[in-house]
């Protein structure tokens, strides 16, 4: 029975992975996907930019650059600029990837509902 209930969850998930496009970010929690598209960046050292889409108008947006570093440690970087520029799309400024530490750079993806509650939290590994 455990082994039916993990097999239904896996093919929840599945199917919210093949609904999103390859490219674009899932939240399986929410059935939700989104779409980053950069502006500027992503490059070391300096203030970045880019958009996001959004599957959900329901639903608002909160972004974290996130270092998680050799060994375990993670960190935040400094607060990024988050307009929203309708429903479903926003404009994320001030993105910044600080260089000469050891680790892998993420943002961190945070939907909120609307009693300001984070319904739903995953991390996209960026490319630098």
């Amino acid at each position: 029975m455990k082994i039916l209930l993990f097999a239904f969850s896996l093919m929840g998930f599945i199917g919210l992975v093949e609904a999103c496009e390859p490219n674009e970010i899932a939240f399986p929690k929410s059935k939700v996907c989104s779409k980053l598209t950069w502006i500027t960046g992503p490059s070391i050292n300096q203030f970045n930019s880019a958009t996001v889409q959004l599957s959900e108008t329901s639903l608002k947006l909160n972004v974290t650059p996130w270092m998680v570093m050799m060994g375990g440690h993670e960190h935040g970087s400094r607060p990024v600029i988050i307009n929203e520029v309708s429903p479903s799309d926003y404009l994320i400024e001030k993105i910044y990837f600080m260089g000469g530490m050891q680790g892998s750079w993420f943002l961190k993806f945070q939907l909120i509902n609307d009693k300001k509650e984070i319904v739903e939290e995953v991390r996209s590994l960026v490319s630098l």
